[in-house]
């Protein structure tokens, strides 16, 4: 009864489509496994590259800040320098005053103690 070839044909026709449907639905089931596996990379790698570009803006302004808090140093040391320079020629102005100065005799010298004070405390408050 098995033995005609049309039979012979048809159960390898039927066993022959049972296994090419199975293999769609594997291929489909591993297919879909596989994009869920992809989705869920990609979620993780999008929430990784959003957190990058944060960083990179937080990143941006820090530095914008830096840059800008260094300018603003670097231009009041240099007005700091300016005003140093200035007072230190003075100074030195006095500082060679003074050496200049004659000896003072020995019954003289608290006066022109005195004195020296008097005019130090006068400049000092226009200074300041």
């Amino acid at each position: 009864m098995f033995s005609s070839p049309a039979i012979t044909a048809a159960i390898i026709a039927i066993l022959a489509a049972l296994a090419f449907s199975g293999g769609f639905a594997v291929s489909d089931w591993r297919s879909a496994a596989e994009i869920e596996r992809l989705n869920s990379s990609n979620a993780v790698l999008s929430a990784a590259n959003d957190k990058c570009a944060v960083d990179i803006q937080s990143v941006r302004k820090a530095m914008d800040a830096l840059t800008s808090t260094s300018a603003r140093r670097e231009k009041n040391a240099a007005m700091a320098m300016r005003s140093a320079t200035a007072v230190a020629a003075k100074h030195t102005k006095r500082a060679k005053k003074m050496r200049a100065l004659p000896p003072v005799a020995a019954a003289h010298q608290c006066e022109v103690i005195d004195r020296e004070q008097i005019e130090y405390v006068k400049s000092r408050d226009h200074n300041e």
